[in-house]
């Protein structure tokens, strides 16, 4: 049986990546693979690494940030092959830690194994910049004259690869991030890296479903370029803009999981304070068991990157610019609203709790985000003292309270 704060627990916290991967191509040269930028022009953050015969491994190095930050306009991502992503996330923290969110001691400042995923043994809190081809297609990218991403002084960032060698033989692997900069006084705009994640995946053993998101802006935006995200049971992914009077208007649809190509907008998507970009994911599952949203590459994910500009912080993660979820999640089943908080309530894992939201019909999904979102925001942050201590009680009675009008509307909402 699944309390109010334990759903809290699950739903509450925001995984930002993971990664599948595939079998190595053969190894570029050192001077194929990307050249650092000329002096004055970026910076270039590497890692390189020896993987064993059969070895799959995700890895990690931490780097700080130039003192006087980066502005960084364009970036060229170049990796040998093996790898499905590199990634250059950024932290909050002000210097590097000596240990990880697990207590170990160890020297962050050179590359190390994070298998379970960078976010269980750093925390993050943003994108600067990434890929998931070896020869192109980067998330930043090339964004216009006078707009860049902002990265404050001496940021600690993240670089994260995830490698497999299926060969017989170690292979060295080399991974590069280039960023170039602009002056301070050339930067009229700041741009943003949109991060939509999806929670609520699960797919049933030998089975398929659909994770369908929706994300409402509350400003004016332009975005330069979107890409999607999803592991290997990945075989469909469809993005649209939503206008004001619900018009859908595809954007991008392809059916990769890796290679995967991004969609460049010539002139900019303009997508109008109102308006919503709306994404799915579409999984099958030829495994014996079920599959949830997770961080390793025994789960799945469902993403929509890309930048774009002016930034709105809180819409890059789809939140509103008060903090509380902006996200309308829908289902392709048929239970009710009612019924789906039902499930919650004696799902025995994760995977089973997920599909309590997947499992519901699309035209409450309106009304079971609200009261999701409620929950999963300790009553849209009214519950959050109440929540901080050890009264379950407590917690429950109040989030009770703050979430009723959101419940009701659950409550009555069917699916015809």
């Amino acid at each position: 049986m699944r309390t109010t704060t334990s759903l809290i627990a699950l739903l509450g916290a925001t995984a930002l990546f993971g990664c599948s991967s595939s079998s190595p191509t053969p190894q570029p040269s050192e001077d194929e693979i990307l050249a650092p930028p000329a002096e004055g022009t970026g910076v270039q953050y590497r890692m390189v690494s020896t993987l064993q015969p059969a070895q799959e491994i995700e890895r990690c190095q931490l780097f700080v940030a130039p003192a006087e930050g980066l502005n960084v306009n364009r970036e060229v991502v170049r990796f040998s092959g093996g790898s499905h992503h590199v990634l250059l996330y950024t932290t909050p923290y002000t210097s590097i830690p000596t240990e990880t969110r697990r207590g170990v001691a160890l020297d962050a400042t050179q590359v190390h194994d994070c298998n379970d995923g960078p976010q269980a043994d750093w925390e993050v809190n943003g994108v600067v910049a990434g890929s998931q081809s070896p020869d192109g297609n980067s998330f930043l990218g090339d964004l216009p004259e006078g707009v860049a991403l902002k990265v404050p002084p001496g940021t600690v960032l993240l670089m994260n690869t995830h490698y497999l060698n299926s060969s017989s033989n170690p292979i060295e692997t080399d991974a590069r991030i280039n960023l170039y900069t602009i002056a301070d006084d050339e930067v009229e705009v700041e741009a943003g890296m949109l991060f939509h994640y999806n929670p609520f995946i699960s797919v049933p053993a030998h089975g398929s479903s659909t994770a369908r998101m929706r994300c409402v802006t509350e400003n004016d935006i332009s975005v330069v370029r979107i890409q999607s995200h999803m592991h290997r049971r990945g075989v469909g992914y469809v993005a649209n803009k939503v206008a004001l009077d619900g018009t859908m208007t595809e954007l991008y649809a392809h059916d990769r999981w890796e290679g995967v190509p991004s969609k460049e907008f010539s002139p900019f998507l303009e997508v109008k304070a109102g308006e919503s970009l709306d994404y799915h994911c579409d999984f099958n599952n030829v495994e014996d068991r079920n599959i949830a949203q997770g961080l390793t590459t025994r789960d799945e994910m469902c993403m929509l990157i890309g930048p774009y500009f002016p930034r709105s912080p809180a819409y890059e993660n789809c939140r509103t610019e008060e903090g509380l979820e902006a996200a309308t999640w829908f289902g392709d089943g048929q239970t009710t609203c009612a019924q789906a908080f039902e499930c919650l309530g004696s799902a025995q894992d994760d995977a089973a709790a997920y599909g309590c939201v997947v499992n519901s019909c699309e035209s409450v999904g309106p009304q079971l985000s609200a009261a999701l979102a409620c929950q999963m925001t300790g009553g849209n942050g009214a519950c959050i003292e109440a929540c901080d201590g050890q009264d379950a009680e407590a917690c429950n009675t109040c989030i009770g309270t703050a979430c009723g009008a959101e419940m009701e509307a659950c409550q009555a909402a069917t699916c015809d």
